[in-house]
């Protein structure tokens, strides 16, 4: 009999529930579950069911091979998808599990923690078992106190955390906050990671027998380390990835990672080829603007026919595309669409406040996310879109916070040059990763994907034209001369007016919540021009108009 035939028979034979579950797989799929090499990288394409692989390897080693949970780690990047696998696994095993069964199922960071509160010798580095875990405005107070007392400069405490690791001029000062930590029993989060790696070569009894990790491709070169020490020369390890999904190089994630990963773990690779949540059109689509990459996890097979064609919209400024999308998302909703199966995603965090005043003010009720919480301490405050009893509403999210999750239908909104890919001043924008994001957005949705940009954006850096990393979209995934209309405006929709007042005239003073008082220069039919000294002028739809008199 062959590997897959074998480990099927022994699933029948020992739980049937599983077995049917394994038996729904593909080919590939099953392969991957039931596979005896020491140490298994398997390539999985966008919407392949890599989640699914890894959470039913998980169960089958336990169920059928017998290995008890709380010797399988089974890791990943996010405390949602961390829920999501425990959740899951519980499915496939038929059971509740507890937190006492499965010490090791969680986030790079949660299982470190677990490590060394319950295995690893602590006490070596100055610490107790019931230490505690500073969070970063903690850590980063204790910081600036470290650097007052040595009479230096911490500068900004948002990027503190990062330039204590990587900036040597900091280095007298993450010393001596280290020392302080210590001293209170505490650690940081990144500590968490560096004192289980430090600890775990001399501790051999404290690793498990088997190590899972979901999304390696975001691994950092921290994780890595984190993940040779924990698999070292006994335990099995077997990972799922796609390349074409690193979108975290802020982190210290690059897509060659996952190849270095599997060169230093002696990995056999397998694929999973087949797609199967997104159209071909949408596919197509998602393929074209990926471009060529310097890593890549082969070609995509869609196992979906083709489906709606891709719809480019150009507005004239945000105000209008967030009207839009307001009587967009109410008209589908109208025709039986769960508000929960649609998704608004941008680029920036400031788009996301902006489009869901803009749906609030429509009446279509949001949930919104602006970063994804990669190993944080808190849970993401969204119900998962798995749970019966999270809310029905839009997901309005950045495309980081979007990683992982699907939808029916996906508006990406503010596809401008200078948004999409991002220009940060003084900065060098990776273009390779802001292809993989845009890949990443269109591959949310199943069924069908409309993109927005505007002629008058308000973000300082952005230009009013389609971002370039559209061009590629052939004609085959476009509506009919579509590529016309992406520089037209879109059709009338209905709109409800936003604080619309009569009367305006040219020098009167108005008011706008963002840019404050300014002065009113041009009135044309449709729209009116103002001037607010140094943020410079602004131009609204007299339709849509923000401006209140100011008094």
């Amino acid at each position: 009999m062959s590997e897959v035939a074998d480990g099927l028979a022994a699933a029948r034979a020992t739980c049937p529930a599983l077995h049917a579950r394994l038996a729904a797989l593909d080919p590939a799929q099953q392969a991957a579950v039931v596979c005896t090499e020491g140490a298994t990288l398997v390539h999985a394409q966008v919407g392949s069911g890599k989640t699914t692989v890894l959470v039913h390897r998980a169960a089958y080693l336990h169920a059928v091979r017998g290995v008890p949970l709380a010797r399988i780690a089974l890791l990943t990047f996010t405390t949602r998808a961390a829920a999501e696998l425990r959740a899951r696994l519980d499915a496939a095993l038929g059971r509740v599990t507890s937190a006492r069964e499965r010490p090791l199922v969680g986030t790079f960071h949660g299982v470190a923690c677990a490590l060394l509160r319950q295995a690893l010798p602590v006490e070596q580095l100055g610490y107790t078992r019931g230490f505690t875990i500073l969070d970063d405005d903690a850590a980063a107070a204790l910081a600036i106190t470290a650097a007052r007392r040595l009479k230096l400069r911490a500068g900004r405490r948002a990027t503190l955390r990062d330039r204590l690791a990587r900036d040597p001029a900091l280095a007298e000062v993450a010393a001596a906050a280290a020392v302080a930590r210590r001293a209170q029993d505490a650690m940081d989060f990144d500590e968490l990671l560096a004192h289980a790696t430090a600890l775990l070569p001399a501790a051999p009894h404290a690793r498990p027998a088997h190590v899972l990790v979901d999304e390696v491709q975001d691994c950092e070169p921290r994780d890595l380390a984190f993940l040779r020490a924990l698999v070292g020369r006994d335990a099995q390890f077997f990972a799922v990835g796609d390349p074409a999904q690193t979108i975290y190089g802020w982190r210290g994630s690059r897509p060659a990672l996952m190849a270095h990963a599997a060169a230093a773990l002696g990995c056999q690779t397998r694929a999973l080829p087949h797609s199967y949540r997104s159209t071909r059109t949408i596919l197509e689509a998602a393929r074209a603007v990926l471009g060529p990459q310097p890593v890549t996890s082969g070609e995509l097979a869609p196992v979906r026919p083709h489906g709606e064609p891709l719809t480019i919209l150009r507005h004239h400024d945000p105000l209008a595309e967030g009207a839009y999308l307001a009587a967009r998302l109410t008209e589908l909703h109208a025709t039986g669409v769960p508000w929960r199966d649609l998704a608004v995603l941008c680029r920036l965090r400031v788009q996301v406040t902006d489009l869901v005043a803009a749906l609030t003010a429509g009446a279509v009720p949001c949930v919104h996310a602006v970063e994804l919480v990669v190993d944080g301490p808190v849970p993401e405050p969204l119900g998962d879109e798995h749970d019966a009893s999270a809310p029905d509403a839009v997901r309005v999210s950045t495309i980081h916070a979007a990683k992982g999750l699907e939808f029916a239908r996906v508006f990406l909104a503010g596809a401008n040059v200078g948004l999409l890919p991002l220009h940060v001043a003084d900065e060098d924008t990776d273009v390779a990763e802001e292809r993989r994001l845009l890949y990443v957005a269109l591959t949310r949705a199943r069924e069908a994907v409309e993109i927005s940009y505007q002629a008058r954006p308000y973000h300082h850096h952005a230009l009013g034209v389609p971002s370039h990393l559209l061009a590629p979209l052939p004609a085959s995934v476009l509506g009919r001369d579509e590529r016309r209309s992406m520089f037209e405006p879109p059709a009338p929709v209905p709109v409800v007016a936003v604080a619309v007042a009569a009367g305006w005239c040219v020098g009167q003073r108005v008011r706008h919540a963002r840019y404050g008082t300014g002065t009113i220069t041009a009135l044309g039919a449709d729209a009116i021009d103002c001037d607010f000294g140094k943020l410079g002028p602004r131009v609204f739809p007299r339709a849509l108009c923000p401006l209140v008199v100011a008094h």
